[in-house]
């Protein structure tokens, strides 16, 4: 996830804040620009743990929250409560690396609310955590190669493959009952639905009879196990099912056991239930052009 802070971990090497107020979306007037880079070049240097809280810069509303969306690491120094965005990214700086498919498991764990391991934590608490699940997801589509749309001026994705889009963003938002993440391909579109560690009937009844695709760090194998389980799973509409490896490996053995490989197939001909580590590389494989690979 980019983030343009001076001293953000995952820099190379150290700027200055110039390039974030000089950023078109940030609006600032040239009357106030060379006070308001000096204010954050004193202020916001380096990053500490445990974090100490900053005053905010005088700046507007709208500019705080542009500068927080292209800084992220800020949530470490001003006392405001983090988006999904600002927490994935210290799950990256935590994990000194992007977030993949192999290490979204991880990064799930390092901002767990019952016991969070920021490296750098933030001095606001969150409070969307459907929408970190969602944009843990989106950030190892990133690392595949299927980076998210932008949005235009009018809110609507700017539609670029290989690219997938959020559906709790802009106009999309409309679509959200739908499902979280949507990757674009033939015959139709694949509609990513994300979920925590547990899937109960929400995961079951989220693929609304569209072609669908779970993804989560379920920690219930026995929620996927049952025949009639499967066979629901595939009558809603379900391509495949992402799950943590261990997971995975539990239901995969009981299967086995049980005799009842032969029913955790798609409608592909292939495995229905996957590990998280094979997501991005799958997603790639159709994005932008046919769901039958899946």
């Amino acid at each position: 996830m980019q983030c343009i802070h001076p001293f953000c971990p995952m820099r190379t090497v150290p700027g200055t804040w110039d390039e974030a107020v000089d950023h078109p979306a940030m609006k600032v007037k040239p009357a106030i620009r060379a006070a308001l880079v000096s204010d954050l070049n004193a202020r916001f240097g380096v990053l500490a743990s445990p974090a100490v809280a900053r005053p905010a810069p005088a700046i507007t509303k709208a500019q705080l929250k542009t500068l927080l969306d292209l800084s992220p690491c800020l949530f470490n120094q001003i006392a405001i409560d983090p988006t999904a965005r600002g927490i994935v990214h210290l799950c990256e700086i935590t994990l000194g690396a992007p977030i993949t498919s192999s290490n979204v498991h991880q990064a799930f764990f390092i901002q767990h609310p019952k016991a969070p391991g920021f490296t750098l934590p933030p001095l606001g608490t969150a409070r969307s955590g459907g929408t970190i699940m969602e944009m843990l997801c989106s950030e190892a589509l990133v690392s595949a190669g299927i980076p998210a749309m932008t949005l235009n001026a009018d809110k609507w994705p700017e539609w670029r493959m290989p690219g997938h889009v959020l559906l709790n963003e802009g106009r999309m938002a409309a679509l959200k009952a739908l499902g979280d993440i949507l990757i674009p391909c033939a015959p139709t579109n694949i509609v990513i639905s994300v979920k925590s560690e547990v899937a109960r009937e929400r995961l079951l009844y989220s693929a609304n009879s569209i072609e669908g695709v779970g993804f989560g760090f379920f920690k219930e194998p026995g929620e996927f196990w049952t025949e009639s389980r499967m066979s629901l799973f595939k009558r809603m509409g379900f391509s495949a099912i992402y799950m943590p490896d261990d997971t995975h490996k539990s239901v995969a053995e009981h299967l086995a056991d049980k005799g009842t490989v032969r029913h955790a197939v798609n409608i592909n001909g292939t495995d229905l239930y996957r590990p998280l580590t094979q997501f991005g590389d799958d997603m790639l494989r159709v994005v932008g052009k046919s769901s039958t690979l899946l």
